[in-house]
């Protein structure tokens, strides 16, 4: 009877074990979407950002103008993912892990760099743009005067050297090699000397010349500008980083919890279970004995 009492009073502690367990593994096991979505999240991201760097650089190399609209689109949806998370109730319980302010403040500034970015490729393209109709004049002058050869030479030399000036610009320069401004500058003076001191080559080759200053101008910027924005990518790729590691650093930590919480608790019911026995044993060995002595 005592036995039967105390195996009685085993199984409830167990059952009792057993369902503070189960809740606790229960509740770890709801936060799994949370973090999984968290994951998702974190490459939605990456994706995104991706392909806005894809779609600007589609921009400045062939000039689609619906990049334009793919990156705002872009950066409208990075915005909801942002949006989403900062306002739930799930990533509160997480406070002082994400930093909203400075990513929204990174995704705006993404933004407004990108819409200069816009104004200063825009302007590039006008001042070639406008180069290009004043050579119809520059051309029509040559042509005007005795030996048009020279010029021409010269105006093409110009205008190769202000074509590698826009591809190499950015590449590394041999030291001994002479800047394409400066190759410029030379074929410059070649063609003022051709056309001795005519001021109307004199006057169409000083607009020429602010027009290009204006491109050099505006390709300083954009680069200036290319750079600004691989900072701020480089601070919206860290929030996707930090959500693709906060996720799984949850379900890493849910999975050991859950884990550790079914191993003790089998662990506890494999040892009430052998305690049960083994007293279950002694006792029918010891009513054994007992009826044994009093049959002798």
């Amino acid at each position: 009877m005592k036995n039967s009492k105390l195996i009685k009073i085993a199984f409830a502690v167990c059952i009792f074990i057993s369902l503070i367990f189960g809740s606790i593994v229960l509740l770890n096991i709801r936060a799994v979407p949370e973090y999984t979505h968290m994951m998702n999240s974190g490459k939605q991201m990456h994706q995104l950002i991706l392909e806005m760097k894809l779609q600007a650089k589609d921009y400045l190399l062939y000039n689609q103008k619906d990049s334009l609209d793919n990156v705002k689109d872009k950066i409208s949806e990075l915005r909801k993912v942002l949006y989403f998370y900062e306002k739930t109730a799930f990533v509160g319980k997480l406070e002082g892990f994400f930093n909203f302010y400075a990513w929204e403040e990174a995704i705006n500034i993404y933004e407004r760099l990108f819409e200069q970015l816009v104004l200063y490729h825009e302007a590039t393209d006008k001042n070639i743009a406008e180069i290009r109709n004043l050579e119809k004049n520059i051309l029509a002058v040559i042509y005007s005067k005795m030996n048009p050869e020279r010029g021409i030479i010269a105006l093409q030399e110009i205008r190769i050297h202000e074509k590698g000036y826009i591809i190499y610009r950015n590449y590394p320069r041999p030291p001994d090699e002479i800047t394409f401004e400066d190759k410029r500058k030379e074929a410059m003076t070649n063609l003022l000397i051709w056309a001795q001191k005519d001021k109307r080559i004199g006057e169409l080759m000083d607009e020429d010349n602010q027009l290009f200053k204006n491109i050099v101008k505006n390709y300083k910027y954009q680069d200036d500008t290319i750079n600004a924005l691989k900072k701020e990518s480089d601070k919206i790729i860290n929030m996707a980083d930090e959500f693709l590691e906060r996720g799984s650093q949850g379900l890493y930590t849910i999975y050991h919890r859950c884990a550790f919480l079914s191993v003790m608790l089998l662990i506890i019911w494999i040892v009430i279970v052998i305690a049960i026995a083994v007293s279950l044993f002694y006792d029918k060995r010891d009513a054994d004995n007992f009826s044994r002595a009093e049959q002798s």
